[in-house]
């Protein structure tokens, strides 16, 4: 019965059948919209700005490149981590991204009631059923950078200067007072904290430094420039926004491996576990600046690629480097 006009309209079961079956051919010719594939990229303070940009890029290449349906967001504090954790596996989410500090115990706690959604631990050690650590090995790297510095220096003593950041700078600078020992006759490692650090490095004769933090401060860029110290940076960028001063990075492509992992989770081929990206896996790699002066580049060079080759071939002694 239909009501049409203020009149009730009668239409008998036997019409309304006939009514139904004519609109079948069109129903059934109407595709099925496929949902798209879902990826959330959670932050949690604190949380680096580099870390940060650099997710927020690969969340925008897992979009463009995958097709995606991506979304960005950030909590503050334990509680807000573990409801939103909560709303993307009810949601059913396909994968979320967890970056920075505080994740860890929460996504153990809710993964398992949602086990069609993978979550990433980005960085992280552990894993699960649903649940892929991702840990970046700078070791590496952090040697590759140390045989080039000494190649660039006329100094004895290899500088660091430390600044805040992730325990992942640890091992960064491990390997980079290792492979600027290797060349045989340096013997010293002067390690300072920021700012003052540049100045002292000029007084004790240390001209190129890595700088480990993943919070790069401009007094101290400037500082360096001002006492002629080149400086190892922990993040690629500071070396197009400070060529005169960063003589080579440590690049870390956290889009790239995040980009890998979606994929293998679209494909079905991510299997639970832990992934490491370290030198040789096209994630993490040592980048010279291209406008350092053309004299002694071709030494620097060579340095670079024997010395990268030499450790992704296995031929240096890698212990207590993470590999």
């Amino acid at each position: 019965m239909l009501a049409f006009k203020g009149r009730t309209l009668f239409v008998s079961t036997a019409v309304a059948l006939v009514l139904i079956s004519g609109c079948g051919d069109r129903l059934s010719n109407v595709e099925t919209v496929e949902p798209a594939y879902r990826v959330r990229l959670l932050t949690a303070t604190p949380v680096s700005g580099r870390w940060e940009r650099s997710a927020e890029e690969g969340l925008g290449r897992i979009a463009a490149e995958l097709g995606a349906d991506v979304a960005r967001l950030r909590v503050t504090d334990e509680v807000g981590i573990q409801g939103l954790l909560r709303d993307q596996g009810e949601n059913g989410v396909d994968l979320v991204f967890c970056v920075g500090t505080g994740f860890d115990n929460a996504v153990f706690a809710n993964a398992p009631s949602f086990p069609s959604t993978q979550f990433v631990l980005l960085p992280g050690r552990a894993h699960g059923a649903n649940v892929t650590g991702v840990e970046f090995v700078p070791d590496g790297a952090g040697y590759v950078a140390g045989v080039v510095a000494a190649k660039l220096g006329s100094s004895r003593s290899v500088g660091v200067l430390r600044g805040a950041g992730g325990p992942w700078l640890d091992h960064l600078e491990s390997g980079f007072i290792r492979g600027f020992l290797s060349e045989g006759y340096r013997h010293e490692a002067v390690v300072v904290s920021a700012p003052e650090g540049p100045w002292e490095f000029a007084h004790r004769g240390v001209n190129v430094a890595l700088y480990a933090t993943d919070r790069p401060q401009g007094e101290v860029l400037a500082a360096a420039h001002d006492a002629g110290v080149l400086l190892v940076a922990a993040d690629s960028r500071l070396m197009a926004a400070e060529p005169d001063v960063v003589a080579l990075a440590i690049d870390v492509d956290v889009a790239e491996a995040m980009l890998r992992l979606a994929r293998g989770a679209l494909e079905q081929s991510l299997t639970a576990g832990f992934y490491s990206f370290g030198l040789g896996s096209g994630v993490v790699d040592v980048q010279l600046n291209p406008s350092l002066p053309e004299t002694g580049l071709p030494t620097v060079l060579e340095a670079l690629e024997v010395a990268r080759s030499e450790v992704t071939a296995g031929l240096v002694e890698m212990e207590d480097l993470g590999i």
